[in-house]
């Protein structure tokens, strides 16, 4: 009877609230990366699986062009977003040329740019360049949490993973080009996590990064969280044997 349905109507209403508290954790990145000689390939891989959450991610697959660059040129940084558009930079590629009444996206910080920088996929962060560098990216937690130094804000950093990512794509042919380059670089301009929350409140949980690192040849797993008071970086790197298999779920896997 009535009695009957809604009961069964309360039930399935739990259930379904059940499953999204289920599904709310679920809204995290996971790469895993598995060593040349544990790969039946003989070639190292590097899996990612890139779980934004709502509002959506910005999907968007976009190929980075390789550019020669004029002497004395400035390497923009800048804070993306999760949804579209993650960046509006004409510079940076075609496909992040303003569209429909969009703007630029106002830079944080320059640093000094290469004379040539490499051709690369690109999604929230880099994916692969043109030299086979491939990258998988996971937030973790810290006891450190850092901002970026926007306009009106308490951050003082200028340096988030996104960028990270893109310079070592743009700049390295190596696993360990790369972990080195990003490493120097986030101390040199202050590392800050895309998901610290407020300074009044931070998310220790979510407030620093991982890569996974792959070249041709090796896998080295990349682990980066904001230096004291919200300043400078502190970083690990850790090659990979190349018989095994690595994962990163969220957690710090460097000891």
């Amino acid at each position: 009877g009535l009695r009957h349905l809604m009961h069964q109507l309360s039930m399935y209403s739990r259930t379904f609230v059940l499953i999204l508290l289920h599904l709310r954790e679920t809204w995290s990145c996971t790469v895993i990366a598995v060593g040349r000689e544990a790969s039946s390939t003989g070639r190292p891989m590097v899996t990612h699986t890139d779980d934004g959450g709502i509002p959506p991610t910005d999907v968007r697959f976009v190929r980075v062009p390789r550019k020669r660059w004029t002497e004395n040129s400035m390497r923009p940084l800048h804070v993306y977003t999760t949804n579209y558009p993650r960046v509006v930079n004409a510079d940076r590629a075609p496909d992040y040329a303003p569209v429909d009444g969009q703007v630029e996206t106002l830079p944080i910080a320059f640093i000094p740019q290469v004379p040539e920088t490499f051709a690369y996929w690109d999604m929230d962060y880099g994916v692969q360049n043109e030299h086979g560098l491939s990258m998988g990216e996971s937030t973790c937690a810290a006891r450190t949490a850092g901002w970026p130094a926007l306009p009106g804000s308490n951050g003082h950093c200028h340096a988030g993973i996104e960028d990270l990512s893109k310079l070592a794509m743009e700049r390295c042919a190596t696993a360990r080009c790369a972990v080195e380059l990003m490493g120097r670089i986030a101390v040199e301009q202050g590392f800050y996590g895309a998901d610290s929350g407020d300074p009044a409140d931070p998310d220790f949980e979510d407030s620093s990064e991982a890569l996974v690192v792959a070249d041709s040849e090796d896998v080295w797993i990349f682990n980066v969280m904001t230096g004291p008071n919200n300043a400078s970086a502190i970083w690990a790197a850790q090659r990979v044997d190349p018989g095994h298999v690595a994962a990163v779920a969220n957690m710090f896997t460097i000891r």
